[in-house]
């Protein structure tokens, strides 16, 4: 009960966008959930989750609780998705959406998370909206009477920073106006590395063309989400050809995946990604020893985009 009540007076404030989909997520989503287990589990997970950034002195029972309801809410979906039927669909897609939230935010909060490769936590992101992308097309191709019609955000909607615990009212402007340069650099970065990808003919060079569109169209909208859900979906649409090139040590491959990182420090603002740019690109930093030439200005920019960020947020 405290876990639910927390979700309906707090957390479900903080999911919404512009306030487009605030009635979903605190009315018929919670709704939903008393007639499917899976989703009140993966509600309390994430609320849980939530406590453990507010309450600091009961951080660890909140982590536990955390845990625990995760793992009952794959569990549940595990369950069902093999066979999952229509009356499933819009329950399971939110689940898979908010077992994605938990799973971003996770590694950021709980002290004892011992996992530093930032390529298998985004991968492992990837996989879970996989998920719900596969669940969200199944119901809007049956034709099913949606009880989420209108929940989703529509690509003019903005990335609020508003309901949000770190910002006071008068720090809003400054940190809007720190992202939007940031923004602006990413986009010059991009600008530049397309230039590089164009002059290098290599067997990659088209697969590099299509991941530099998808971080383009993913970051380029800021502050408005787009119509690929923004930048913390880009992961998504990567393909497995790209995936392999980024596990084996390619450094274009590398240097894509950087900007995506980079990027997610413009929703430093949501507490499920807080630092998670800067955790990440300080870890894919770390063990690449000795860089490259034509690389040594992109890395250098990418430091630098953490330290600005590092200054407001942290």
């Amino acid at each position: 009960m405290r876990l639910f009540h927390q979700y309906l007076t707090s957390t479900c404030h903080t999911l919404s966008q512009d306030g487009l989909s605030a009635y979903h997520l605190s009315i018929v989503i919670p709704r939903m959930a008393t007639s499917f287990p899976y989703l009140l589990d993966s509600i309390l997970a994430l609320s849980a989750l939530h406590l453990a950034t507010v309450e600091e002195e009961n951080r660890i029972t909140w982590l536990d609780a955390a845990v625990r309801y995760q793992s009952q809410a794959c569990s549940g979906m595990g369950k069902i998705l093999p066979d999952v039927t229509p009356e499933h669909y819009e329950s399971a897609f939110v689940s898979s959406v908010l077992i994605f939230l938990f799973a971003t935010g996770f590694p950021g909060i709980s002290p004892d998370n011992q996992n530093n490769n930032p390529i298998s936590e985004v991968l492992e992101g990837r996989r879970l909206i996989a998920g719900a992308a596969m669940l969200f097309e199944r119901f809007n191709e049956m034709g099913v009477d949606a009880k989420l019609n209108g929940w989703l955000c529509l690509p003019d909607t903005e990335e609020s920073l508003e309901n949000n615990e770190q910002y006071s009212k008068t720090h809003l402007p400054i940190v809007l106006d720190m992202k939007l340069t940031v923004n602006r650099s990413i986009m010059e970065s991009l600008d530049k590395l397309q230039a590089t990808i164009e002059a290098n003919e290599t067997p990659q060079k088209e697969l590099y063309q299509a991941i530099w569109q998808l971080l383009h169209n993913s970051i380029e909208p800021w502050p408005k989400i787009g119509p690929h859900g923004g930048v913390i979906a880009w992961p998504l649409f990567i393909p497995e050809p790209y995936i392999s090139l980024l596990e084996s040590g390619d450094w274009t491959a590398r240097i894509l995946f950087l900007h995506h990182v980079v990027a997610l420090r413009l929703m430093c603002n949501r507490w499920y990604v807080r630092d998670r740019g800067r955790r990440l690109v300080l870890a894919t930093l770390d063990p690449l020893g000795e860089i490259p030439d034509e690389w040594a200005d992109i890395i250098s920019w990418v430091k630098s985009s953490v330290e600005i960020n590092t200054s407001i947020v942290t």
